[in-house]
């Protein structure tokens, strides 16, 4: 009996989505229902692939077939902790480090179609430029999931979507309550900032999820 009692728990865990797959679920619907179809997904700070696979085949289960999706890393972790972010002690330089051909493979072995994943290696403040964006033609992005956990590598990523964003384009921070959700450090102070210096862009805070994430529906004047 007691066995039992413990396998239906245990089959329960395994069907209850994570709470990574319900952010991006309610996210994919909604982009549906708001006809960006032809947006692609973007995600900056990979790890080892899991939120990246759960994208793709989330998308595909609501006919998003024509988004495409680009994975931004420097596929050796986090680089050296600087600036605002220094003094808490919160992260570690190489931090979440995996390989590109690791990545690649793992979320291969997820399902995900490599014909449609687009990876762009190197640390942000480098490979974020004009040279880039003339190479990937990316025209708009209906996902952004930022996943950088420093301010210093979400500066230079928030100033590289700034042209793909539309009226519609939802923002999905993955450490937005990290250092005791200080609107002073991380990804809190490069989006304030951001903001700020795109005056023509606005956002409305949509949907917490897990620990430390938050998102936000992007509109653009």
């Amino acid at each position: 009996m007691f066995r039992k009692i413990i396998s239906k728990i245990s089959s329960r865990l395994v069907q209850h989505p994570s709470l990574r797959d319900e952010i991006l679920d309610r996210t994919m619907r909604l982009i549906s229902r708001f006809g960006l179809e032809g947006g692609d997904y973007l995600e900056f700070g990979v790890d080892q692939g899991k939120s990246f696979a759960s994208a793709y085949s989330i998308a595909q289960r609501h006919n998003l077939t024509a988004m495409r999706f680009y994975a931004f890393d420097s596929f050796k972790g986090l680089p050296p902790i600087e600036g605002v972010d220094q003094e808490v002690g919160q992260f570690k330089e190489g931090e979440y480090s995996c390989s590109e051909p690791q990545f690649l493979g793992n979320i291969k072995n997820k399902g995900v179609d490599l014909s449609k994943v687009i990876t762009v290696p190197g640390w942000y403040h480098e490979s974020l430029n004009k040279a880039t964006k003339k190479k990937l033609k990316i025209k708009s992005a209906a996902v952004i999931w930022i996943d950088c956990d420093l301010y210093e590598s979400t500066v230079p990523v928030l100033d590289f979507i700034t042209d793909y964003v539309v009226d519609g384009t939802i923002i999905i921070f993955d450490d937005w309550f990290c250092f005791r959700g200080s609107p002073k450090r991380g990804e809190q102070r490069a989006f304030r900032e951001w903001l700020s210096r795109n005056p023509v862009i606005t956002a409305s805070e949509y949907y917490k999820h897990g620990f430390y994430g938050n998102s936000f529906i992007l509109h653009r004047d």
